[in-house]
């Protein structure tokens, strides 16, 4: 009987170590590699020089649009949320814009405009577009175009710092749908990123950062997102905006 003790509190100890052993070792960062789809469409995910781009923008950091090489970013989302990192600038204003576009990807008709004042630092920014009466959600296999501007100059704007890209609304099968409705948080980003949905693969990482803002796993996840896409000159940038409450 003796022995049988001897032999349960030794098991309780070995349990209680392991135990230990697992907690204090270092959390490994969730793995989010982005594959995106095969089409892509010319734009501008880098803002370039104009005549005085010098003067307004700071530092090594670049207006940045958060898209794959290809430009296009695809979404699920009928109000999808758009990323860009802000470089250091003298600006005061930003501009964001929607457009739809024709057969042959030029601007046809302007969805959505807005221009908010911003601080000048650099981070990570974003937007979502507003879900309400005056604004149809983005139809199923349509391209839109959308840009940022760093307003330089507000008296000669072809001197704004701009970045351009693409949004289209899929709608996803029915295997998808169900693997979505079963998974967890983490797991949801990874089926978004696997799956080549770069807008719903961002926004679940970023709500997921806001969530848990201290948990250097999901930072460390979100660098490697970007290095997936080339995108490893702002990978570190931090958050610009608070989350949304």
């Amino acid at each position: 009987m003796r022995s049988a003790n001897i032999s349960a509190v030794g098991k309780s100890w070995l349990g209680a170590l392991l135990g230990l052993l697992i907690v204090t070792q270092p959390l490994v960062a969730m793995a989010v590699q982005f594959k995106p789809p095969q089409r892509g469409i010319p734009g501008r995910r880098e803002g370039g020089g104009t005549r005085d781009a010098s003067a307004c923008v700071q530092g090594n950091i670049r207006l940045t649009a958060l898209l794959p090489e290809t430009n296009l970013g695809l979404t699920t989302a009928e109000y999808p949320r758009f990323f860009w990192v802000m470089p250091k600038t003298r600006a005061k204003l930003v501009e964001f814009s929607l457009f739809e576009t024709d057969e042959n990807l030029n601007d046809r008709t302007l969805v959505y405009k807005t221009s908010f004042a911003i601080n000048g630092n650099p981070g990570v920014a974003s937007l979502t577009l507003p879900g309400r009466a005056m604004l149809p959600p983005l139809t199923v296999g349509r391209d839109y175009r959308w840009s940022v501007a760093l307003v330089c100059n507000p008296e000669n704007r072809q001197r704004d710092v701009k970045v351009d890209g693409w949004v289209q609304r899929i709608a996803p099968d029915a295997s998808l749908n169900s693997q979505l409705a079963k998974a967890n948080s983490t797991d949801r980003v990874r089926l978004y990123a696997n799956n080549g949905i770069w807008f719903d693969t961002l926004t679940s990482l970023a709500d997921l950062r806001c969530t848990r803002p201290k948990d250097t796993t999901l930072a460390k996840s979100w660098s490697e997102l970007m290095r997936s896409v080339k995108l490893g000159a702002i990978a570190e940038q931090p958050f610009a905006q608070q989350c949304s409450k």
